[in-house]
Formats: C-alpha cells, structure tokens, sequence
C-alpha cells in the first residue's frame, strides 16, 4: 500500500491538482491519502500519528517549506506540482508546466499546461457547448463588448447547437447582465454563484465542444483533459507572458482553435484533437520511479543541507 500525503494551501486550483493526481494514483495503486492544509494546521504536529508516507505531494508556494519539514522528519519523497520558488534540488520532483519554460531533467518533468481532477470521457453530447468565461487578470484586460461580439458571432454560427454559458468569480456583473439579455433561445446563462466544481465536471464529461475566454488558461487544458474539442476566445493582453506563449502554441499545434479560424474555415465545431492525459501520465511516472529509481532510504536529505531543528 501506497501511503500518500498531499499538502494544500486551499486555493482551488492547487485542490484540484493534488486531487487529481492523487485519485490517478489511486487508480493503479491502492493508497492510503492523508491531506494537509497549511491554513489551518501546524503540519509537524499534525503528522505524527498514523503511517509515515511514502510520497508527499504538495501544491502552492506556501506549502513548500511546510513540505519540507514533513519529509526531513517523517520521510517518504517530495513532489511539487508547479516550478518552486526554493532550489529544485530541495525537492525529489517537480512537476511543471512546459510554459514556465525550465528544461527537463532528473528533478523536473514537463507537461502540458497544469494537471487536473478533470478525466477524460470518450463519450461526448453530439450538438451540445460549453462556454466558459472569466474576467480581468493580471495579465488580461476584460472589455464587455469585444467578448460580446465574438460570443454573438459564434452563437449565431452554431444554431443547431445546444450551449450552456457560465461566468466565473472575475466575471463582470454588467457583463452577466448583458449576456443574459443576448443569450438565443439555444444557450443557457449559469453564472458562477449557481455552479461547483462538481458541476464543471459533468457539463465536460459531456460537452462535444468547449470555447473558453483565454484569461481562464487552466480551463482550456481542463477542457483538453476532457475530451472535447476546444476553441480560444480571445482576451485584450496587457502583456506577454508564459501562459499565453502556451496558449498561442496550442493554437500553432493545432490542438484548440480560435473563433476567427472556425469562421474563416465555415466549419461548426473545433478539430478533434488527442486528449491530454498529463495527470495519469504523470502518475505512471511517479509509480515507476518509486518502483525503480527511488530505493534509497526514506528520510534522506539533500547533500549539503542541514533540516531544521
């Protein structure tokens, strides 16, 4: 048995990826899971009792010392799922977005965007949308009537399709107001106060294809993850940055396209592209190095470095 402790910082985002990865884990290994949110617990004294781990899985910028102190006192191999803001060498793997731009190597293995609770499903809605909205972002302005266009102009290319609209928490409430008043006949307005992640869940284990404002970067690789075909709304940047190079390379790769191509093409529905599969691939990974690579003594540290006291 697998004992599996994972360390959150509670955003939902760095959940979903622990979770994720961990019920991918579960799937191929039996586990015990243990979860750590450092929040709300002093971890070095919330770990005591119970088996100690074998692999500890952690998420967030604020979990990574936490993390730490868990490994050099209780053991088992440390995994970070982002590119952590301590040295690499700290860690036993990393697992990081190819966007942030790192090179692969012992302690870092790529993958496509983040990784996700979302699984594939090969079985898809024929006829039925997703579309999925966000807002003003760091590196994104949010302009009402440029996203109002591109939706007016998908909508009315797509009548024969069944679509559901949903808003996020950076939706803006003038924005939802003027959706609702646009929404045809054939497309559903939930806004984001009515939804969980539960409800993400279904509408993309069912949805033939998903269209997604390019601010909400993680929700383009879900819908990948899914299985659906994926189209890009684009979003006025205010810079360039490493996730929107990721987006324009899934575009250049031809794995999601955008509303211009769709309409130039005349066709009704982005190509089908292969699904991700990052999270299950990482987790034959992890399994095959704690079968394989990672047989050295559970505890040990990093040469040159002493564990706190």
């Amino acid at each position: 048995m697998l004992t599996l402790w994972c360390v959150s910082d509670g955003k939902p985002g760095h959940h979903s990826q622990l979770s994720g990865l961990a019920g991918a884990l579960a799937e191929r290994q039996h586990c015990r899971v243990r979860w750590f949110e450092t929040a709300h617990q002093p971890l070095r004294q919330a770990a005591g009792a119970g088996q100690p781990p074998d692999l500890i899985l952690c998420a967030g910028h604020r979990t990574h010392r936490p993390s730490l102190q868990l490994k050099w006192r209780y053991g088992g191999k440390l995994v970070a799922l982002m590119k952590p803001s301590l040295p690499r060498w700290l860690f036993d793997l990393c697992i990081v977005p190819r966007h942030d731009g790192l090179a692969p190597g012992p302690r870092v293995l790529l993958t496509e965007g983040t990784l996700t609770d979302i699984r594939y499903s090969p079985l898809r809605q024929a006829g039925r949308g997703l579309i999925l909205l966000g807002g003003a972002s760091r590196n994104h302005r949010w302009h009402n009537e440029h996203m109002l266009t591109q939706l007016n102009a998908l909508l009315a290319s797509t009548a024969d399709c069944h679509w559901i609209m949903t808003t996020s928490r950076r939706t803006p409430a003038s924005f939802a107001r003027a959706a609702a008043a646009l929404a045809p006949a054939h497309c559903q307005l939930v806004t984001a106060d009515q939804t969980d992640r539960d409800w993400l869940r279904r509408q993309l284990a069912g949805a033939e294809q998903v269209w997604v404002s390019e601010d909400s970067a993680s929700m383009v690789y879900e819908g990948l993850a899914s299985g659906a075909r994926v189209g890009i709304l684009p979003v006025p940047r205010r810079r360039p940055s490493r996730v929107s190079r990721g987006l324009d390379q899934l575009v250049a790769d031809q794995r999601v396209c955008t509303l211009v191509s769709l309409l130039q093409n005349t066709a009704t529905a982005p190509v089908v592209a292969p699904p991700l599969r990052e999270t299950e691939r990482v987790a034959r990974h992890l399994l095959s190095l704690l079968s394989h690579t990672w047989s050295l003594p559970s505890g040990e540290s990093a040469p040159g470095f002493a564990p706190p006291r």
